[in-house]
């Protein structure tokens, strides 16, 4: 069963209000009850105390020393709010009372403490009665009793007690309705940015959820998903990007295999001719190796799901690394190599992608020098930066081409320079993993005259 979410916030707020409410009536239900009953206690005192100053002692017996006076005021009649007072000896039998109980008296009880205040009931009224030894020579000689009827204060309390017990739904019910309310127009923004979210797809990934005006958190929830839409379209976009250029790149060494081959199988061969063609496509294959594992490497640094393990880094040491595999082919085109520095520069890097980055530039400026030219690697450390050059006097790039050198796959005037063979991925990785680790990268070359890639670390801390 779908469950609404304004529901479920107006049934929530209002359980809660709810309870605030209960709470709140208690409050006012106990703080009357006090006020009525304090109120009582303080005339039943009153009345007590007064009555006890006109009661006297006689052979051992309470008596009204001026009964004629006391006759005379409020107790001769049933008035509306009445007081009855009843003196009682040590028994509790009945001496004197007002005139206003006529036939009826007021109940001595023994076990209740003087000025306490109880319950008790005449005529079918509630009275609220209190009670005083009256003694003479510190010895007890009989008792006053005064009481007053509190039905009206019951009533008040009952019809209060009646209407809020009736109220309580009532505010329920309405507070549901109007939180319900408030609640749908709070969340049709919500349901306006479901409604346009649903509505994009592959075919318009360019669309964004309009920005409300307010900066409220729904402000923050659409500027997070259109960040969110951003990330998604240049994934899938590299996605594309990357289908597109590994299917043509792989298409190349793929159908060079297949027609020679296909070229190889036509007719029977000697024996150096088939070493010769079967060498060329081990060649190629170690060439689609290559361009997999280049790609692999590109795809995984894209989605950055590689966690950098930064630490101290050798550059002199690392350039050692590097030069050493390439060494067969440093000798093979007769280039000269000179690497100046003063000794190990440490430097704050990851040492994997470091080594990737030293060894794709190196290896570019071996691919693309001609002996007996030279390569040149200076390390140099100014203050907190080390700086890392790589200097060829091979082809160099056109000018126009610095700016698109770092795409992936691109390659400058590849056809004027058909014998060097790449994937023009290597730069890319390069680019990429500086940004990721924070290192400056730049690549300053004249088309003829060589090319230099300089690289900027952050030198290691030695505190």
């Amino acid at each position: 069963m779908r469950s609404s979410y304004r529901n479920r916030i107006a049934l929530n707020f209002t359980l809660g209000t709810g309870l605030l409410v209960a709470l709140v009536f208690l409050l006012i239900y106990y703080i009357v009850s006090a006020t009525v009953f304090n109120r009582l206690e303080k005339d039943l005192g009153y009345e007590l105390e007064k009555h006890f100053y006109e009661v006297g002692v006689q052979r051992g017996e309470p008596y009204f020393a001026d009964k004629a006076e006391w006759l005379e005021r409020e107790h001769s009649e049933l008035e509306i709010n009445p007081v009855f007072v009843v003196l009682a000896n040590l028994s509790g039998n009945v001496i004197d009372k007002s005139p206003n109980l006529k036939n009826d008296s007021l109940k001595l009880h023994f076990s209740t403490a003087d000025h306490a205040v109880f319950k008790t009931t005449l005529r079918g009224l509630t009275l609220a009665q209190v009670q005083l030894t009256i003694k003479e020579n510190n010895r007890p000689a009989g008792y006053i009793l005064v009481a007053m009827p509190i039905d009206e204060s019951e009533r008040v309390l009952f019809n209060l007690k009646v209407v809020l017990l009736a109220a309580f739904p009532a505010v329920l019910a309405i507070l549901f309705v109007f939180t319900r309310y408030i609640a749908g127009r709070s969340i049709q923004p919500v349901l306006t940015v479901i409604e346009t979210a649903s509505k994009i797809s592959n075919d318009n990934m360019g669309s964004r959820i309009p920005v409300p005006v307010v900066r409220d958190e729904l402000h923050l929830l659409v500027t997070t998903l259109n960040e969110l839409m951003t990330r998604v379209e240049h994934a899938i976009e590299r996605e594309k990007r990357f289908t597109a250029d590994a299917s043509h790149e792989l298409r190349t060494p793929l159908a060079v295999i297949k027609g020679t081959l296909e070229v190889l199988v036509r007719k029977p061969r000697s024996a150096d001719e088939y070493i010769s063609k079967i060498s060329f496509c081990i060649a190629e294959m170690d060439r689609i190796n290559h361009l997999v594992d280049q790609l692999l490497l590109l795809t995984r640094f894209e989605s950055q799901q590689k966690a950098m393990d930064m630490g101290a880094v050798d550059l002199s040491e690392l350039t050692g690394n590097v030069l050493a595999r390439h060494q067969q082919q440093i000798v093979e085109k007769k280039l000269s190599v000179d690497l100046e520095t003063d000794g190990s520069h440490l430097v704050y890097s990851d040492p994997y992608m470091t080594d990737i980055i030293l060894d794709n530039i190196i290896s570019n400026a071996v691919k693309y020098s001609t002996g007996p030219a030279g390569i040149i690697i200076r390390i140099t450390t100014s203050g907190e930066t080390t700086q890392y050059s790589v200097t060829d006097q091979g082809i160099g790039i056109d000018p126009n081409d610095i700016t698109r050198i770092r795409d992936a796959f691109y390659r400058s005037a590849p056809l004027s320079h058909p014998e060097v063979k790449g994937s023009g991925l290597g730069l890319s990785i390069v680019s990429r993993m500086c940004e990721m680790l924070g290192v400056d990268f730049s690549i300053h070359s004249q088309l003829g005259k060589g090319t230099q890639v300089t690289l900027s670390f952050a030198i290691l801390s030695q505190s």
